[in-house]
């Protein structure tokens, strides 16, 4: 049976005192194939692209662990950019690929145990393990090896990021990828869309085109352009569409600055349109 390959993202960086190397022998010992990086914590300068890049190759990660003290995952900066890096990875490698499977990811408490409740909204579907538990190394491997199917979520989001044209996110209604005229199992259309950010972030352009691309070129149907909406304590400033949008379309939003919460949903004129408030920081 071939070596399953993990990659492991080490929280606390090259200049701590808390080293990977237990870590990393632990896991070889069980069997495991184990590469990975240290974390870089510099969202100015995109940091977090070049570890979503690694994870998207599937022949090289099976698994993706995130390794930390209790510390790194409470730091708003590091919990926005593995927000990030995981909306790639479930938009490249979830189950909205053909086969359906999930790719896995593990958060590893290495002094304190993960409570998914406490992480970001994207990541609190992941695992949660803990090296206080001292069976967490099997756990690991039984994670490696299995085989977990998970539904289809009710949106596709995803992050395109660079230096130069900056950071946009990608809005969509769910459906699995498959031959082209061959719809997936499960697919919709949105009838329009609304995308909003948190104080901390402003919108300047917005544009939709094919699923996984950002247009050059965009026709927009009825633009709107800051919406003001108030979520709890949270006022969010948003722009909107009334382009209709198939599993295969997409709905792109170009953000300066880190939110630390985002809204989306269906067009402000739809009655029936549903709104999700995602968590980043």
């Amino acid at each position: 049976m071939a070596k399953k390959k993990v990659w492991i993202t080490w929280m606390p960086g090259e200049g701590s005192s808390n080293k990977p190397d237990q870590v990393l022998k632990t896991l070889s010992q069980y069997g495991l194939e184990v590469s990975g990086n240290n974390w870089v914590d510099d969202l100015d300068k995109i940091a977090w692209k070049g570890l979503g890049e690694a994870l998207l190759d599937i022949s090289k990660v099976d698994m993706w662990l995130i390794a930390g003290l209790q510390e790194n995952f409470e730091s708003p900066s590091n919990r926005y950019g593995l927000s990030l890096v995981t909306f790639m990875v479930r938009e490249g490698r979830g189950p909205s690929r053909p086969g359906g499977a999930s790719f896995p990811i593990i958060c590893l408490g290495l002094n304190f145990i993960p409570v998914p409740e406490s992480m970001p909204t994207t990541m609190q579907s992941v695992e949660f393990i803990s090296t206080t538990d001292q069976s967490w190394p099997a756990k690991v491997v039984a994670a490696a090896f299995g085989s977990k199917k998970v539904k289809l979520p009710e949106y596709r989001l995803n992050i395109h990021a660079d230096p130069h044209f900056g950071q946009w996110f990608e809005i969509g209604p769910p459906g699995r990828l498959g031959p082209p005229g061959r719809p997936g199992p499960r697919e919709e259309n949105w009838m329009g869309i609304m995308f909003g950010v948190s104080e901390e972030a402003v919108i300047t352009h917005q544009g939709v085109g094919p699923r996984g691309q950002i247009p050059s070129r965009t026709v927009l149907e009825y633009p709107i352009q800051d919406m003001k909406a108030q979520v709890g304590e949270t006022e969010f400033t948003a722009w909107a569409v009334q382009n209709k949008l198939g599993p295969e379309d997409s709905y792109y939003v170009k953000v300066d600055g880190f939110p630390a919460r985002i809204i989306f949903g269906g067009h402000p004129g739809d009655d029936q349109a549903e709104v999700f408030v995602i968590t980043l920081k």
